[in-house]
């Protein structure tokens, strides 16, 4: 009876063995928290400045957590995720049925946060006085039926029209297809310089083009690359159509943005792939929450899950 106890007794601790090493092995247990670890985050390049800022102050906030992100066209950020590349992307659309399908069919969730409203801006040299466009004539440029300054009603600016984006499937180009209602199967007549700096530069350098960026890179007046970028070119101002007053013609900035009367407005999304309590929760969380909300505002940007309270002081003098 004692032998069989004692055998008992040794099963019984080796089973409870074999299971702790089961629930408790680095295979199985998250190596991040909210507020530690470190995970990869695929970013479309139009949202750099803003989520390089929300890094930054994320970190220096949490000091045991580390963001590694990746700047990378849309369409590839939304593939590392399906492929677990990467546990969060910031892009300006949600995922397709096609896409979701996939989460469906491995049974796992997804979640998808608006955080910021941004717009595409369009760019001009500083010696093209044409700064007015609508959204048919920029269909019509992206489509190829229109070529040259004065089919757009330029007045002062000759020749063809040179349409710049920063990469071919990019979340720029892809909200205007979008937007303008242009076929999947359509050839754009577009150049693409690369990043949307160097768009940026394209345009300071080539009198005729017109350049197609995120507005977030020349939205924040206190970024010295920034306002480098806004003193070196025109912002154009777009309508949503034809014959309106000037007055209907807005730019991508602070209040038309807010108010959505430009026509190119545009909702930054987070979406999270995360099965547990972690690290992608927590940076979520933080962009979402008040600071990174004000970091949204600091960047000229619309904050969308909190409402910034800006306080007024009467000086008696």
């Amino acid at each position: 009876m004692g032998n069989m106890m004692r055998n008992y007794l040794i099963l019984s601790l080796l089973a409870f063995g074999l299971s702790s090493c089961f629930l408790f092995s680095s295979k199985e247990a998250p190596k991040d928290g909210p507020a530690q670890g470190e995970i990869a985050i695929a970013v479309d390049e139009s949202f750099q400045p803003l989520v390089q800022a929300e890094k930054t102050a994320f970190e220096n906030n949490y000091h045991f957590a580390k963001l590694t992100i990746r700047f990378t066209p849309e369409n590839e950020a939304v593939a590392d995720l399906l492929n677990e590349k990467v546990r969060s992307i910031v892009v300006s659309r949600d995922l397709t049925a096609k896409e979701q399908e996939i989460f469906t069919r491995e049974k796992i969730t997804y979640r998808s946060f608006r955080f910021a409203a941004d717009g595409v801006a369009l760019l001009t040299n500083m010696a093209n006085n044409d700064t007015l466009i609508t959204l048919p004539a920029l269909k019509g440029l992206l489509e190829g039926r229109v070529t040259d300054w004065a089919s757009i009603g330029s007045k002062s600016t000759k020749g063809e029209v040179v349409l710049v984006v920063d990469k071919a499937n990019s979340s720029n180009i892809k909200f205007l297809i979008d937007r303008l209602g242009i076929s999947a199967s359509q050839t754009l007549r577009v150049f693409a310089a690369g990043s949307n700096p160097k768009v940026i530069d394209y345009v300071k350098q080539h009198k005729n083009a017109i350049g197609i960026i995120g507005s977030n890179w020349i939205s924040d007046g206190d970024n010295p690359t920034s306002l480098g970028f806004i003193r070196s070119v025109h912002v154009m101002s777009v309508a949503e159509k034809e014959g309106l007053d000037k007055s209907k013609y807005t730019q991508p900035f602070g209040y038309n943005l807010a108010l959505k009367t430009y026509p190119l407005r545009r909702e930054i999304k987070m979406i999270l792939k995360e099965s547990h309590l972690g690290l992608g929760t927590g940076f979520v969380n933080y962009v979402c929450g008040e600071m990174g909300q004000l970091i949204v505002l600091k960047a000229g940007l619309i904050p969308l899950t909190r409402p910034i309270t800006i306080r007024t002081y009467q000086i008696n003098q």
